[in-house]
């Protein structure tokens, strides 16, 4: 609406669509999970080089563990993203999720090498 209809009318903005007209930031939204991720692995890394026996399987257990439960709240998030119409931010999380699938792939392929 042209903004001499507006100020006729005396239709004022609100702050939300203001607010949503901001574009989102894409580089720290995947730098902050990638963040978390990495964090999280570093972190389970060293507790497990400095186990031994048995603890390490339970601590890289845990590790898989912390994976799975990081990509199924990126999934969520996604779900919440698309409900409140961030299609960017949702494309991008799924863009994220694939890539990291990927590479989970790539890892279980390199440990267990299944001939095919």
């Amino acid at each position: 609406m042209d903004q001499e209809l507006r100020e006729l009318f005396e239709i004022k903005e609100d702050e939300k669509t203001l607010a949503s007209k901001k574009k989102p930031d894409i580089i720290k939204h995947v730098l902050i999970r990638l963040g978390i991720l990495i964090a999280g692995t570093i972190g389970f890394t060293i507790v497990i080089f400095n186990a031994s026996g048995w603890d390490v399987l339970g601590y890289l257990i845990f590790m898989f563990g912390f994976h799975a439960l990081w990509l199924v709240c990126i999934l969520i998030e996604s779900i919440i993203l698309h409900i409140n119409r961030k299609y960017t931010l949702r494309n991008t999380n799924l863009i994220f999720t694939a890539a990291m699938l990927v590479l989970y792939c790539i890892g279980y392929i390199t440990v267990f090498n299944p001939q095919f």
